[in-house]
């Protein structure tokens, strides 16, 4: 994988949020029939090779929001695209996992496999969705080390997951005590709302010491 992945995840992310993915669900018979905007669980499978990336990462983005709705094939895809070639595809298959009722036993080997991936950005997603899991160690371990980054967007995805983790980001309340220091003001203050959520703090504004 480029060392241009995660601009390039970044990237990709805002021609999501432009295109505006819309969930309309019809449900039938088969998971495989099962329609999501207008597009069976099959083609919408088949799209993960195209040659454009806005169609890889439309295609991920529905199969990941059908996975999500509890669509047993559309998970078992998701859990087969954590490890796709393009880092911004896996990086969304990621976040769907990271809101699975159950990675089962095969997703926990790849997200493990995944603390290690080059892109530091799909790091935070596979922490995210083992600690969801219950497969904390290595995960917290990761997610700490990843609120340190040397990239500033990097730890400011890293705190982000620390807020929304939660009570189960309670390990890490030393490492977010360190990020209130950040030289970067958006880390701090995501570090100090995780602190006050976890009743570090008396409240999330600085002024609250």
């Amino acid at each position: 994988m480029s060392s241009s992945a995660g601009c390039i995840i970044a990237a990709a992310m805002r021609c999501l949020v432009v295109l505006g993915i819309v969930a309309v669900c019809t449900v039938s018979a088969s998971g495989q029939n099962l329609t999501h905007v207008g597009k069976t669980l099959a083609e919408w499978q088949a799209g993960l090779d195209s040659s454009e990336q806005v169609e890889r990462l439309l295609a991920m983005r529905a199969i990941g929001e059908m996975a999500i709705a509890q669509n047993l094939e559309a998970e078992v895809s998701v859990i087969s695209a954590l490890e796709h070639a393009d880092g911004a595809v896996s990086y969304w298959a990621l976040v769907a996992v990271s809101e699975m009722e159950r990675p089962g036993s095969a997703g926990v080997e790849v997200l493990e496999r995944l603390l290690r991936d080059s892109v530091p950005e799909n790091r935070v997603q596979a922490a995210v969705a083992l600690i969801r899991s219950g497969e904390k160690s290595k995960a917290l371990a990761t997610l700490e080390e990843l609120l340190k980054h040397r990239n500033r967007g990097v730890r400011l995805q890293a705190v982000h997951a620390a807020d929304a983790l939660g009570e189960s980001a309670r390990p890490l309340t030393d490492a977010l005590r360190e990020s209130v220091a950040d030289d970067f003001d958006y880390v701090q203050r995501v570090a100090r709302h995780a602190l006050w959520a976890l009743g570090e703090r008396p409240c999330p504004y600085r002024s609250c010491q």
